[in-house]
C-alpha cells in the first residue's frame, strides 16, 4: 500500500492555498487590503440612469446595485428630479444589465427620490427599499419613504408604503437626541442616505445621518423598526443616541476648516466573522452640503469599529484616519470628492467588496469622465493606506480677470451687470447671482469670485 508523504513546507504551502477570503477583521489586522477590482463611468452606454445613492445587495450569486438616476428641473420641482432603480449582474460587478425603476417623483407629492438601500428577506421573500425623499410644492422636506417587493428578483414593480413617508424630517432624531449627555442636539432633522443593515429577530436595524443646520453639526443615528412605520430609537441594543459624530472625525489626519469636523454624512456597515461592526463613513467639515469651489471643502471616508450598535464616540478607530482619501490619499480639497461608499460580501465566494464614487470638480484634463464608480475586493497582503483617490489629475481653475469689464466680461463664466448702477460683478452662479443681487446697495452676490465695479 502505498503511503502518501508530505514535507511541512509543503502542507504550509497547501494551507495556505485552501484558506478562504479575508475579512475586514483581517483588514484591520493589516493581513489584508482593497485592491481595485472594476470601474465604471457614470452614463457609460452599459452603465446608463446610474449617477449616485449607490448600494449593492447580493443574493445568491446575483448582485443587485440600487441607485439614483438625477433628472432635470421640471415647473413643479425647480430643484430637479430623480428617481432611483436597480439592475442586476450574473458575472460579480463585471458588467450590468438594464435598470428597472423602483420609483419616479410624480410632481404632485414628490420631486426627489434620492439615496437608499436595498435590503432582501430571506425569512419572508420580500424585498425592501428605504429611500430619502423630498416632497413638492410646499412640501420641501426631507424623509424617508418605503417600498417592497415580493419575490427572489427586485426587478419589476415595487409597491410604495401607503404611509410614506414613514418618517419624516426630525422624527427620529428628534427621540434620539432628547435628553442629557447625547452627542446631538434636538433641531437635528433630515434624516437621509438610510442603509438598512441586518434584520435581527423580527426587526431590521437601519443607519441614517442627519444634519442640524442651527450648529452646523452633522450625525449618524441607528433605529429598529419590524415594518418600517414605526421605529424605536432606544432599548434593546440601540444605543439611544447617535453612533458617529463631530466628535468621532476631529483627531483625523486632515487639516479641517475652523470648526473641525462638522461630523457624517453617508455610511456603509458590514458585520465581520468576529462579531464586530466595521462602518466606512463620510466626514466633512463647513458643512454637509458639497462645497465644489478649489480648496473649499475636506470629505474623506474613516473606518470605525465596534461589537455593539455602540454610541459615539465609543467606536474604535482604524489606526490610519482617514481610511480613503484625505490629503495623505491625495484626494483634491473639494466637497464630495469621494462619495457614496458601499460594503458588501459575495455570499457564493464569501469575498468581501466596497465601492465608492470620484467625482472630477476640477480635472485638469477636460476630457476626462465627470465621475465614476469604483469597486475594490478585499484580498490577502499588507496594502497602503490610506486608499488612495481613484480619480485624474485635478487643477485649480483660472482665475478670471477683472481688472476692465471687457476682461472680465471674457475671462469670467458668470459675468454680471447691473444696468441700474453699471456695476459688474464675476460670479460661479449667474443665475443664482442675478437672482440675488439688488443692484442698489449691497450687492449680495453669492459664490462670487471676485467683483469689479
Amino acid at each position: 500500500m502505498a503511503i502518501l508523504c508530505l514535507r511541512p513546507f509543503l502542507l504550509i504551502a497547501l494551507a495556505g492555498s485552501i484558506r478562504g477570503p479575508p475579512s475586514f477583521d483581517d483588514l484591520w489586522a493589516a493581513t489584508a487590503h482593497f485592491a481595485s477590482y472594476a470601474n465604471f463611468t457614470v452614463n457609460a452606454p452599459t452603465f446608463s440612469r446610474v449617477d449616485a445613492g449607490t448600494r449593492v445587495v447580493v443574493v445568491g450569486s446575483t448582485w443587485y446595485l440600487f441607485g439614483r438616476s438625477d433628472m432635470v428641473a421640471s415647473p413643479h420641482c425647480p430643484n430637479g428630479e430623480i428617481s432611483v432603480n436597480v439592475r442586476a449582474s450574473l458575472d460579480r460587478g463585471t458588467t450590468w444589465g438594464a435598470p428597472s425603476v423602483i420609483a419616479s417623483p410624480d410632481e404632485a407629492s414628490t420631486c426627489i427620490y434620492a439615496d437608499g438601500g436595498g435590503f432582501f428577506d430571506a425569512d419572508t421573500g420580500v424585498w425592501h427599499y428605504l429611500v430619502q425623499v423630498l416632497g413638492a410644492g410646499a412640501n420641501v422636506s426631507w424623509g424617508l419613504a418605503h417600498f417592497s417587493r415580493t419575490g427572489a428578483s427586485p426587478l419589476g414593480a415595487w409597491a410604495p408604503n401607503a404611509r410614506n413617508p414613514v418618517v419624516r424630517g426630525g422624527d427620529l432624531f428628534n427621540k434620539i437626541c432628547a435628553g442629557a449627555g447625547k452627542h446631538c442636539e434636538v433641531g437635528m432633522v433630515d434624516e437621509g442616505t438610510p442603509e438598512i443593515v441586518e434584520k435581527v429577530g423580527a426587526d431590521f436595524y437601519v443607519t441614517f445621518h442627519g444634519y442640524d443646520y442651527a450648529r452646523r453639526r452633522a450625525a449618524r443615528g441607528v433605529a429598529r423598526t419590524a415594518d418600517f412605520v414605526t421605529w424605536e430609537t432606544t432599548g434593546g441594543l440601540l444605543p439611544g443616541d447617535v453612533i458617529f459624530s463631530h466628535q468621532d472625525c476631529a483627531a483625523w489626519d486632515v487639516p479641517w476648516a475652523a470648526g473641525g469636523c462638522i461630523g457624517s454624512g453617508e455610511a456603509s456597515v458590514l458585520r465581520g466573522p468576529s462579531g464586530f461592526l466595521y462602518q466606512v463613513i463620510e466626514a466633512a467639515d463647513k458643512d454637509l452640503v458639497c462645497e465644489t469651489g478649489w480648496n473649499a471643502q475636506w470629505w474623506p471616508l474613516g473606518l470605525v469599529r465596534a461589537k455593539t450598535w455602540a454610541p459615539s464616540p465609543q467606536w474604535e478607530q482604524m489606526a490610519m484616519t482617514p481610511f480613503v482619501g484625505g490629503p495623505a490619499g491625495g484626494q483634491p480639497h473639494v466637497g464630495c470628492s469621494i462619495q457614496y461608499n458601499s460594503l458588501h460580501r459575495d455570499t457564493t465566494t464569501g469575498a468581501t467588496y466596497m465601492a465608492f464614487w470620484d467625482v472630477s470638480f476640477h480635472p485638469a484634463n477636460a476630457t476626462v469622465p465627470f465621475q465614476r464608480w469604483h469597486v475594490y475586493e478585499l484580498v490577502w497582503g499588507q496594502g497602503a493606506l490610506p486608499i488612495p483617490w481613484p480619480g485624474p489629475p485635478q487643477a485649480p481653475p483660472a482665475l478670471p480677470d477683472c481688472s476692465s469689464r471687457a476682461s472680465c466680461k471674457a475671462t469670467c463664466p458668470g459675468y454680471v451687470e447691473c444696468a441700474a448702477d453699471g456695476a459688474f460683478y464675476c460670479c460661479a452662479d449667474t443665475v443664482h447671482c442675478a437672482a440675488v443681487h439688488d443692484c442698489t446697495s449691497d450687492p449680495g452676490l453669492h459664490y462670487c469670485a471676485c467683483s469689479a465695479s
